[in-house]
């Protein structure tokens, strides 16, 4: 946890996000500011390889959406907004682009003395590739993978994840909890750590599942009736559901662990 929490109070730095001085519109579950009064936007397309890397990093103050699209094209919506003109003019949303990755960071010019604390946020919308492999960190606002997708890793949300589609998961120090489903393109593995908050996890019409939860500071609860559950040290339990082909690992949690189907 105390990990956790390093990443949590890193991030809240990068994102350089302070209260506004002028209206704002703010997320109604996070309290996030994600839109203020003088914005911009841009749209972006490129083509690119078989499953290509899609690199999200360095404190995107804002949501990120990313459902599956064109095979061979990234599509890619930025919005940015500021408290003022001039905090607009002290950052951007830049896209680095190679057939095989595309690399998109917040800068913020802070060697200029007026962009060095500025109120801020950016919104990204994604589409990609069913093939496309994304590796995110440092990102404040809710993110949410409807896929499919090859892969999602990540490390640092300070919002919710949603992930309802995706070959393999590794994600780590998640600050507002997870909802993982198995349909679609479920995955053959998925590695939770360090969640503060529920981990929702729907597993729909699979029936071959091994889930291993560890350091578990809270409840296992709504487990399917076809869910063998069993303890396997102190802190330590699996659920297995048949022979068991689609593997999790839930490690670190402060908060409960929900296991249902829809």
């Amino acid at each position: 946890m105390n990990r956790l929490r390093l990443y949590w109070t890193a991030l809240l730095l990068g994102a350089c996000v302070l209260l506004p001085a002028s209206p704002a519109v703010a997320d109604e579950a996070t309290g996030l500011i994600t839109s203020y009064p003088f914005r911009d936007s841009f749209a972006r397309h490129y083509q690119v390889e078989g499953s290509p890397r899609i690199e999200i990093k360095d404190g995107i103050s804002g949501p990120v959406t990313i459902s599956s699209g064109r095979t061979g094209m990234v599509d890619i919506d930025v919005q940015r907004s500021a408290a003022t003109q001039l905090e607009l003019d002290c950052h951007q949303v830049k896209i680095d682009h190679r057939p095989d990755l595309i690399t998109i960071t917040q800068v913020q010019f802070s060697d200029r003395r007026e962009c060095r604390t500025i109120r801020a946020g950016q919104t990204l919308t994604l589409q990609v590739p069913s093939d496309a492999l994304l590796q995110l960190s440092s990102i404040a606002g809710e993110l949410k993978v409807t896929g499919p997708v090859k892969a999602v890793t990540g490390i640092s949300f300070a919002s919710h994840v949603s992930i309802a589609a995706a070959g393999t998961v590794d994600l780590r120090s998640l600050a507002k909890g997870l909802s993982l489903s198995l349909s679609g393109a479920s995955p053959g593995s998925a590695i939770i750590e360090s969640v503060i908050g529920a981990v929702d996890l729907d597993v729909a019409q699979q029936r071959d599942v091994a889930i291993r939860i560890s350091a578990l500071n809270g409840e296992i609860r709504s487990v399917p009736p076809d869910f063998v559950r069993l303890k396997i040290t102190n802190d330590g339990y699996l659920l297995r559901s048949g022979k068991g082909g689609t593997r999790l690992s839930i490690n670190s949690i402060n908060g409960d662990v929900v296991v249902r189907r829809q």
